[in-house]
């Protein structure tokens, strides 16, 4: 009977071809590193190992390298990470709605040094013609296998291609569609997206038109695998798996910052060119792996040429301190320092995107990642004209301490040292502690306006620059004068001295804070 079942078959092996072997490829991906540069070398070294290994491996980036993280990167307008990530083997890469951080012609100018392929399919120019490698579709042939890849960022933010003349953003579900056509066309078997959509929309984006991961699945099942960023999603593969039976599509995202790279391995069917199934592992960067030289390297010469200080202690956050909190702190020390009596801080002199500062030590590239360094205008300003500029309908409720918490405020919180404001229930309005027949000294940072705050955000033009006799628009003041100390040299002076400390000043929001919130959110 033993020797009947091998003749048979042994008999079918001529009837019947030989199964062939699956194929299989491995993407690599990261998102949202948000210039925190302490893990790249370990990501580029992990990276440059398993490629070794698996040669058919692509390794791609969804987006927001730019903005918070190390203060070293504004310093070099962008360079320190967008050079360092051009050192560490990745494929291509997309832009996310922060990557705009050092304006659109500072973009040309990397992309032109550091000609790693960028994804833009929905990027388009009225400047200039495109850079050479901005690239609407990437193929790539891995163990055989024709890959498409086409890259989706935000179309909700700089759209208008006025405001973004270098870089502006189309369409992204039109180009979505475009791009999916021309792979057809070209007759690649597997199609991936790189999107820096979010797997979900955020609460805030409920009224954009951009799709999220999942809406881009459930619209174009065409898409065999989405590669997502914005959201800082770390996915689960159970998470992963049920949004595959759902919409079959694969989605994967791998949290942010730098901390995890993700590696999603696809084993394809050899005949019918379909994906059979799929491995996924999410890599901690720990300080065990192996760091890639090259790209150690330039980040040392990077902190050597912009700030050789980095690494300086210089104070520690002992419980975690509310955004509010910081900024009361900000201006306390701005008034202590410069001898004022009032001290006026717009949102952005500090770090905002973040409700809150986790407990840590301070070294000074973490210090100015959360306190903008800052030129001081110090002025003499009268009660009344203090008075009349706080109590204008579109400024008095800035001082509201919640005002950071964005929608519906507009996001331009005042912060304050040196008087008192409350809201009064009764009368609706908001009473400010100024003594309209007495002189104040005023300090404010400079870049203090919108406009100029937008230009010199990340780094200070030259002293003589400033416009210091107007410091404030619409503020009447005398005797204005630019300090010799920026609001950054005052902090690692007095961190050198005695370790800079933050103690809150509100332990609890005071009473009217809510009804102050709730009554200017009804008027919206």
């Amino acid at each position: 009977m033993f020797k009947l079942i091998i003749r048979v078959i042994c008999s079918l092996a001529f009837v019947m071809p030989l199964l062939a072997a699956d194929l299989s490829f491995t993407i690599l991906h990261t998102n949202d590193i948000h210039q925190e540069l302490d893990t790249l070398s370990r990501i580029a070294g992990y990276a440059s190992e398993y490629r070794k290994q698996n040669p058919d491996t692509v390794f791609v980036d969804a987006g927001d390298y730019f903005d918070r993280g190390s203060s070293l990167v504004p310093l070099s307008q962008g360079e320190a990470i967008y050079g360092a990530m051009a050192t560490m083997g990745y494929d291509m890469w997309i832009f996310g709605n922060h990557d705009w951080a050092y304006g659109g012609a500072r973009m040309f100018e990397l992309m032109d040094k550091y000609p790693v392929p960028v994804l833009g399919t929905n990027l388009a120019t009225t400047k200039l013609s495109l850079p050479s490698n901005l690239k609407r579709t990437i193929i790539k042939e891995l163990d055989g296998v024709r890959v498409g890849f086409f890259g989706i960022t935000l179309d909700t933010y700089g759209k208008n291609p006025k405001h973004r003349p270098f870089l502006y953003i189309l369409d992204c579900r039109k180009e979505t569609a475009r791009a999916i056509e021309e792979l057809k066309k070209a007759k690649v078997d597997v199609i991936v997206a790189i999107t820096h959509l979010g797997l979900k929309k955020m609460k805030h984006e409920t009224r954009n038109t951009h799709p999220s991961d999942i809406n881009l699945a459930e619209e174009y099942p065409d898409i065999d695998v989405i590669i997502g960023g914005h959201s800082h999603t770390q996915m689960k593969k159970t998470q992963t798996e049920k949004l595959y039976k759902e919409t079959g599509t694969i989605i994967v995202q791998t949290g942010g910052l730098g901390r995890k790279l993700g590696q999603l391995k696809l084993i394809i069917d050899s005949e019918s060119r379909a994906i059979k199934r799929f491995e996924i592992e999410s890599i901690e960067m720990t300080a065990d792996l192996p760091e890639y030289p090259q790209t150690a390297l330039f980040l040392k010469e990077q902190y050597a040429m912009h700030m050789p200080n980095a690494k300086v202690a210089v104070g520690q956050i002992e419980k975690p301190i509310e955004l509010y909190n910081m900024a009361a702190w900000y201006a306390g020390f701005i008034q202590d320092k410069s001898d004022a009596d009032i001290v006026l801080l717009p949102r952005k002199t500090l770090y905002d995107e973040h409700s809150s500062f986790k407990a840590g030590p301070l070294t000074i590239e973490k210090l100015f990642g959360i306190l903008y360094n800052r030129y001081l205008i110090k002025s003499t300003v009268t009660g009344a004209e203090l008075l009349k500029f706080c109590n204008q309908k579109d400024r008095r409720d800035r001082f509201n301490p919640f005002h950071h918490r964005g929608r519906p405020f507009t996001g331009d919180a005042i912060y304050y040292c040196g008087f008192k404001a409350r809201f009064d229930s009764s009368s609706k309005s908001v009473l400010f502690s100024f003594d309209p027949a007495k002189k104040y000294t005023l300090v404010t940072p400079w870049p203090f306006t919108r406009g100029d705050l937008s230009r010199y955000r990340h780094v200070l033009p030259q002293r003589s620059v400033v416009d210091f006799a107007h410091p404030i628009p619409k503020m009447v003041v005398s005797n204005a004068q630019l300090l010799e100390q920026t609001t950054g040299q005052l902090l690692v002076a007095e961190g050198g001295r005695n370790s800079l400390t933050f103690h809150r000043k509100y332990q609890e929001p005071l009473p009217d804070w809510k009804p102050w919130t709730d009554y200017f959110e009804g008027k919206q």
